[in-house]
């Protein structure tokens, strides 16, 4: 007999008394032999009350049916385990049955783990809550905002999603133009059918042209079998090209040619084909700019641009910032499965004065870095990136200065200028005089004046 067989009963019982999971054990009748302090303290209980009692009294009357059902299926083999979430007093347990049996194979019993899934209930509840509040009326098909810019988009999307007209959506990078298209396509007639996208600017020319319209078998070197494109795939459906400002001119002579004709030609081959799909293009590029520069075709923009859909950045809509925030802190508390959590003040400051050069894909990174490393109480302007407080910290200060007048800010920009000349001199005044081009007289009695206001 080796050690670990010759150990004490009681220390495995210490050991199982001092986990943190609820811990129940029933013999092969069902009898509690085992309660542990967190299944006390998990389900609110008196271990004395219970032991000696059979298995089913700890559950409620309507549980006790398929709980008996249960338990004969585990000493049968039936189960390997099985988990069940009840609810007793407003609290929300996670019980999961195991069935122990000996070196034998022989059943001897059955273990309960409780854990206490409350929190976690609620936070689902709270997050699903929070969802509902956040687009009831302030957004559509995924996105929101309360903005008037974004109600405008709302409206053409919801006047336009059922038209097979070919639409161009336009904003910068991170607005979320894929979102727009997503949207037309699932309020769509052709909700049903395929959505295809493809990003114009991910793959050079040739191999573009091949992904749009497809090819045959041997009609260039690695052809080895034919390949229907993009435009076959999404029929009946939907055509997203993404950044369409990026197509080469070859493809753009191309598609303005699908489009007119509503047949497609694949590389190498005779035969067109005909398509039924809706073309929604998107761009973060000025295509009337890149007109005048010969670098897109005008009557490719025309045929694009039949209902266009502007997406403002999110700088100019800065009342969309904070329910997008809270948006995105309770799909990150979810995800991390942390408690949901609530932003400073501070914290909502700073995201406010921040001017978001990448648009909503950045403030959707910024509060997933947050969630990720906020640990306790809530999101602190520390568990923000540091360009966000900084700009914070600027945009305050800037307007405290001008809150104080020109004379006085004035004071205070030469007041630093002369503090880095001194730093930069190493506290030697002649030295920090000449870097000021002024003389050791005139650096003298700033600094006395300043000291004496």
């Amino acid at each position: 007999m080796d050690s670990f067989e010759m150990m004490d009963i009681s220390v495995f019982q210490t050991i199982l008394a001092s986990m943190g999971e609820g811990l129940v054990f029933a013999d092969q009748d069902d009898t509690i032999r085992f309660i542990n302090a967190a299944a006390e303290k998990i389900r609110g209980i008196r271990a004395h009350k219970f032991l000696g009692r059979q298995l089913l009294d700890m559950h409620t009357p309507r549980a006790r049916a398929p709980l008996s059902q249960l338990l004969i299926k585990l000493k049968k083999g039936e189960l390997n385990h099985s988990t069940r979430t009840i609810r007793v007093k407003k609290k929300f347990f996670e019980n999961t049955y195991y069935p122990i049996r000996n070196s034998s194979g022989v059943y001897t019993g059955t273990l309960m783990v409780s854990r206490d899934v409350t929190e976690k209930s609620q936070l689902k509840d709270e997050n699903e809550k929070l969802r509902r509040q956040l687009l009831a009326g302030e957004g559509l098909a995924g996105m929101m905002g309360k903005s008037a810019a974004m109600k405008t988009v709302f409206k053409t999307i919801l006047a336009t999603a059922k038209l097979d007209s070919t639409m161009l959506i336009t904003g910068e990078s991170g607005t979320g133009k894929e979102l727009v298209a997503r949207a037309l396509h699932e309020l769509s007639t052709r909700k049903n059918g395929p959505m295809i996208n493809i990003n114009c600017a991910a793959l050079p020319e040739n191999l573009l042209e091949a992904e749009l319209f497809g090819y045959e078998k041997g009609s260039f070197t690695g052809a080895g079998q034919a390949r229907s494109g993009k435009f076959e795939q999404a029929d009946g459906g939907t055509l997203f090209l993404d950044e369409i400002g990026e197509m080469s001119l070859s493809a753009q002579t191309k598609l303005l040619r699908v489009l007119q004709e509503k047949k497609v030609q694949r590389i190498g081959g005779e035969k067109e084909i005909r398509i039924n799909v809706r073309i929604v293009a998107a761009t973060n590029r000025d295509l009337r700019e890149e007109m005048e520069k010969g670098h897109f075709r005008e009557d490719l923009f025309f045929r694009l641009n039949v209902i266009p859909v502007q997406l403002p950045p999110l700088r100019e809509r800065r009342e969309d910032i904070l329910p997008l925030a809270n948006l995105f802190l309770a799909k990150f508390s979810t995800a991390m499965h942390k408690p949901l959590k609530k932003m400073r003040k501070e914290t909502i400051q700073a995201l406010l004065r921040y001017p978001f050069p990448g648009n909503i894909r950045e403030l959707e990174n910024v509060l997933e870095r947050a969630v990720a490393l906020c640990q306790d109480g809530d999101l602190a302007p520390e568990d923000l990136p540091d360009e966000i407080t900084r700009t914070a910290a600027t945009v305050s200060q800037g307007a405290a200065l001008m809150d104080e007048g020109l004379t006085v800010t004035m004071q205070h920009l030469e007041q630093q200028i002369v503090s880095d000349a001194i730093r930069r001199a190493n506290g030697r005044k002649n030295e920090a005089a000449k870097l000021l081009k002024i003389s050791r007289k005139t650096l003298w009695e700033k600094l006395k004046k300043w000291q004496e206001t």
